[in-house]
């Protein structure tokens, strides 16, 4: 990976973590799924109108769409709904990573290098820590499972990504997420009901409009853009672990914003995701300069 590849990467990971402070802002008068429908319609205009639909079958856009956003964001707002702390939920979802790198190696055959296992299990036992520090209660089984789900869901859109190839990435994220508006609407019908979803529909304030800004065209678009294209350029296990040292990034931003406190597990666990990062990015240049 160049040096340029690791910076995009750097970035997603830094946008992704301050992520979940404008998911929270959207959330303090929008409901969760209805939240998910004005994102994706944010993702869709005007864009649409200026990007080229990219040369992929149909099925491949659709299937990254049901994938990598509808099935990633419905299980995971169905977690929440369950009682799954939203910081903890943030967390597994990271599990993805190892799902992406399992599947790649059983479907395309990708191979996994000794140093990219170290970094996982150093940021597998950094998520552990930050998991341990941000939660100590009991657990909702069925909160658990909807966020496995979600990164299971993540995981096989991120292959869905490797099967597409090299396409224009932000054509990949606005003409596959086409289909996902719709059911996004019908689940916050169901669960909220049509007077709800029009009350909501018929009053915006400010936080909603920045929330939807941020999480549609810099999450969404510039985030999810790279992510792709880094998919597409190298191998999985390059790419997916990044993702894990989003919390930390995550944490940080809760702390000096929303003025969330860091305990101690949460600074030694973020420290040991520094250290996985480092080796994830730093040591393939090490071997190489020695």
């Amino acid at each position: 990976m160049s040096g340029l590849d690791k910076a995009g990467a750097l970035l997603v990971v830094v946008l992704w973590g301050l992520n979940f402070y404008f998911i929270h802002l959207g959330l303090l008068d929008t409901s969760p799924y209805l939240l998910g429908c004005l994102r994706f319609l944010c993702v869709l205009f005007p864009a649409i109108f200026f990007i080229k639909k990219p040369n992929v079958p149909w099925k491949w856009l659709i299937l990254y769409g049901l994938f990598i956003s509808f099935g990633q964001f419905s299980f995971l707002f169905g977690a929440i709904a369950a009682g799954m702390p939203t910081g903890l939920a943030a967390i597994i979802l990271q599990s993805q990573a190892f799902f992406t790198i399992v599947i790649a190696a059983c479907m395309i055959g990708e191979r996994v290098k000794t140093y990219q296992i170290l970094a996982m299990l150093i940021a597998g036992v950094g998520l552990g820590l930050i998991a341990f520090g941000q939660y100590q209660g009991q657990l909702p089984v069925l909160g658990v499972l909807l966020v496995l789900l979600a990164a299971l869901s993540w995981a096989i859109g991120n292959i869905t990504v490797k099967y597409v190839g090299a396409v224009n990435p932000l054509a990949l994220v606005v003409w596959g997420n086409l289909i996902c508006p719709l059911p996004f609407f019908i689940a916050a019908v169901s669960i909220d009901g049509w007077q709800a979803t029009i009350e909501q529909l018929q009053h915006w304030s400010w936080g909603r409009i920045i929330s939807l800004a941020y999480l549609s065209w810099v999450a969404s678009i510039v985030g999810y853009g790279l992510w792709g294209k880094l998919m597409s350029k190298h191998s999985a296990a390059s790419v997916a672990p990044l993702s894990l040292f989003v919390p930390a990034v995550a944490l940080v931003v809760a702390f000096f914003v929303l003025h969330e406190p860091l305990n101690q597990w949460h600074i030694f666990g973020i420290a040991v995701l520094l250290i996985g990062l480092m080796v994830h990015l730093l040591l393939p240049s090490l071997r190489k300069t020695a």
